[in-house]
């Protein structure tokens, strides 16, 4: 499996080679969150232990030898500590160190990638929660589709917008998608009602979509055998 190509990580990251062998929730990360990094050119180096577990890929020690400090870790650090995170699929991890980052350091070069990988954690959550009812999936997807729009409204001119739009888009599909689900599990209970205004609510608010065009599809076939079924 192939990473995506960068800008997955900020230009005054310097790309290296994972030293740790991927796991499978590894590769999923990477589909996420692209190359490793290492620090920034010019910034202070981090501390042994979390640089060794930086160059092993191990999140978790990464995040407790930071959470054990004496001192405050530098943002720098600390985005790298994130991004090995997403790697890895810890999303918790990457969401708690990304939201300190932007509520602590707003002026930060590297803010909009901060927000960046605090989205894809969201995004990252979310797609692992496949097994949820499909009420709860189009409810969470909606929260985090309004996140990821967020970002693109916060950081127009962010060189990671434009790895944003197309998730955005492949998620419009997957939140439309469901919301048919949905509408065809109501029909199968026996609420035609619901089970129609659903149907027009994929038409209307998704089009564009595979689903919005099969949604169309079928009110144009009800209302067709209405209309036999009236004469």
């Amino acid at each position: 499996m192939t990473p995506e190509p960068n800008p997955i990580t900020p230009r005054r990251f310097r790309l290296a080679t994972p030293t740790a062998a991927l796991t499978a929730s590894a590769l999923f990360g990477l589909m996420l969150a692209g190359c490793a990094t290492t620090p920034p050119n010019g910034s202070e180096p981090p501390p042994e232990d979390i640089r060794y577990a930086l160059e092993r890929g191990d999140c978790r020690a990464a995040y407790s030898a930071l959470d054990s400090a004496d001192a405050p870790a530098s943002v720098d650090v600390r985005l790298s500590v994130a991004r090995v995170c997403l790697q890895r699929g810890e999303f918790a991890r990457t969401r708690n160190l990304t939201d300190t980052i932007r509520q602590e350091n707003p002026d930060h070069p590297d803010i909009d990638y901060a927000a960046y990988l605090g989205a894809l954690a969201h995004l990252g959550t979310w797609n692992r929660a496949t097994s949820a009812p499909p009420k709860q999936r189009s409810e969470q997807g909606r929260q985090v589709f309004l996140q990821l729009a967020a970002f693109l409204n916060d950081y127009p001119m962010s060189e990671y917008a434009e790895s944003i739009a197309p998730r955005l888009a492949r998620m419009r599909e997957n939140l439309a998608s469901i919301e048919l689900e949905i509408a065809d599990r109501s029909a199968a209970a026996g609420h035609a009602d619901e089970a129609r205004a659903r149907i027009e609510y994929v038409r209307d608010y998704y089009p564009g979509t595979t689903a919005a065009q099969t949604a169309a599809e079928r009110l144009e076939a009800r209302q067709a055998d209405e209309d036999d079924a009236g004469d």
